[in-house]
């Protein structure tokens, strides 16, 4: 969003706070009313890019939540969470407020749309840009209330399976049209599907340049790339089918006819880029050597911005850094060795003595640990360490490791140089759609079928993820795991390991059904001793499946009714 736009949103939306909801008569302070949305295309525009504002951007976070990783930040509104501080009046986690904000400035861009001209050069311009600008806000409406049900749903204190409340309509305190209830949840896929179908018929499948100045270059030109479009739409359809056809929304197993549903929409997709010949052979590392972050991999992402807050807040204090996030003993052991066994297995040849020789080389890509590098670095996590030892200072590991995915390693915090660069957030990439096919599929169609002739089946694309990974020889381990029990384990740890610190852990640990206590574990390295330690506890309860609905949402609308347990 550049500059303009943000002011322009940010003078509607005081307007809106301070005027409440009539906004026809002009303010003596000189704010911006209603009138001037359909006297101004900007200002209108305004409105919906204000649903883009709170696409999450942060994600790295969300791990201390789960066995992945524990914070050194004893302050941590996540670590508060883990450790049994969770509850309907303290939910770090909480999206409900920026949602449905999100929601109702689409549903007031809506309401606002038909009626403002987006063009005076030329009357199929303006056509075009109103049905574009639709399109946008019926996916994003879709978006926005596809992250609530995702968090907020499950089953409610009646003991029926709930959702969230849909809105879709400018909701007015006078009229007492703002106490909405909660929908089934069957009922609000429904809806949320049938915003996004939506928006996919008034949506280009991407958005692209054509040569010479013309309608199509001025209102689908690939200057708006990290917009919503069709392509982005589909993946998230597979998104959100793969998130309902999981146990906890089917009685703790998969329901068939919605994986299916899920892997014929990530499987388009994949089959549009050539199968497993279209995996990016770099997509599972966030920045190569020349940080180039407009690979085949990304298929969302936010603008680009330059910065070093994320390593200032990750890396090692002998880097300058505050050390915060720390994967744990449990991550590092999920990585399997580098001829695909796990390092349980009696045939993975692993050595406790030399933990890190020989692993899977997504280990040595994504986490620090003892004697890997950052950059030209070197860091030693082992008790003599001066800064980076483990519990040296309070910006030290508290588990032997650090994190080393998601961050610049060329970025320089020393104060005498303080170097940034630049950085984006990705919203959706290729591995999760191959991913998402391989789960849906396996429990659709088992691990080997291809009933819909894509080319390739789930087996064949975790083999594909593994062998990009560095997985050497024909990775025997994969082909001894013949059921569908035994592949889904795998597919659920390949998720693990490709989407590690990306915000999926604590979602997919919930909708799988799978323990959320876990202790959290580290390592205590002392020469050539390496001894397994107790880190952190993790403190949940069984009805912390499905997130709580904030206590004060529940106090003032008597017609939502709340998850059990909270």
């Amino acid at each position: 969003m550049n500059s303009v736009n943000k002011f322009l949103c940010i003078l509607l939306i005081v307007g809106i706070a301070i005027g409440g909801c009539d906004l026809l008569e002009p303010d003596e302070a000189n704010i911006y009313t209603k009138e001037r949305a359909y006297e101004d295309p900007l200002f209108a525009e305004g409105v919906l890019l204000m649903a883009y504002v709170n696409i999450p951007t942060r994600y790295s976070d969300v791990p201390v939540t789960t066995d992945d990783a524990v914070s050194n930040n004893k302050s941590s509104s996540y670590l508060r969470m883990a450790t049994g501080q969770w509850s309907a009046v303290y939910d770090p986690m909480s999206i409900w407020s920026s949602s449905y904000t999100s929601i109702f400035n689409v549903n007031y861009f809506l309401s606002l749309a038909d009626d403002v001209s987006f063009s005076w050069e030329s009357a199929t311009r303006d056509k075009l840009f109103r049905s574009r600008l639709k399109g946008e806000a019926y996916a994003l409406r879709a978006f926005h209330h596809m992250r609530l049900l995702m968090y907020y749903g499950g089953i409610a204190k009646d003991g029926n399976l709930l959702g969230i409340p849909i809105v879709k309509e400018v909701l007015d305190p006078e009229s007492g049209n703002w106490k909405v209830g909660r929908s089934t949840y069957q009922d609000c896929v429904n809806e949320i599907m049938d915003d996004f179908n939506s928006a996919s018929a008034l949506l280009p499948y991407e958005y692209h340049d054509v040569a010479g100045d013309n309608d199509s270059t001025r209102v689908f030109g690939a200057w708006l790339k990290n917009r919503v479009q069709r392509k982005i739409i589909k993946a998230l359809q597979a998104r959100l089918a793969l998130h309902v056809a999981s146990p906890a929304y089917n009685n703790g197993t998969y329901n068939t006819s919605k994986c299916v549903e899920a892997a014929t929409l990530a499987g388009q997709m994949l089959a549009e880029i050539g199968g497993t010949t279209g995996l990016d052979a770099g997509g599972h590392l966030f920045y190569d050597a020349d940080g180039d972050i407009n690979r085949p991999e990304i298929l969302w992402r936010n603008n680009t911005y330059t910065d070093n807050a994320k390593e200032r807040q990750c890396f090692p204090p002998s880097l300058f850094g505050n050390g915060d996030i720390n994967p744990t003993q449990n991550l590092v052991d999920a990585f399997p060795m580098a001829n695909g066994y796990p390092i349980s297995a009696t045939e993975s040849g692993f050595d406790p003595a030399n933990p890190y020789s020989g692993r899977d080389p997504r280990l040595a890509a994504y986490i620090l640990y003892n004697g890997n590098k950052l950059g030209s670095a070197t860091i030693q996590t082992d008790v003599n360490s001066d800064q980076d030892g483990l519990n040296k200072l309070t910006t030290s590991t508290r588990t032997g490791y650090y994190l080393k995915k998601l961050l610049r390693h060329d970025v320089n915090l020393n104060p005498t140089v303080n170097s940034t660069k630049i950085h984006s957030y990705c919203h959706i990439r290729y591995t999760e759609l191959f991913l998402i096919y391989a789960e849906a599929a396996n429990q659709a169609w088992g691990p080997d079928s291809d009933p819909n002739s894509y080319g390739f089946t789930a087996r064949s694309v975790i083999q594909a993820i593994r062998k990009r990974a560095g997985i050497s020889g024909n990775d025997p381990y994969l082909a001894s795991r013949m059921s569908k029990e035994e592949m889904a384990e795998l597919i659920q740890n390949e998720r693990r390991l490709e989407l590690c610190f990306e915000g999926f852990r604590f979602s997919d640990l919930r909708r799988w059904k799978l323990p959320l206590t876990e202790t959290a574990k580290g390592v205590r390295i002392d020469e050539t001793a390496f001894t397994p330690i107790d880190v952190e506890a993790r403190n949940y309860k069984a009805h912390m499946y499905y997130g709580p609905i904030p206590q004060t949402e529940v106090l003032k609308n008597n017609a939502i009714l709340q998850n059990q347990g909270w």
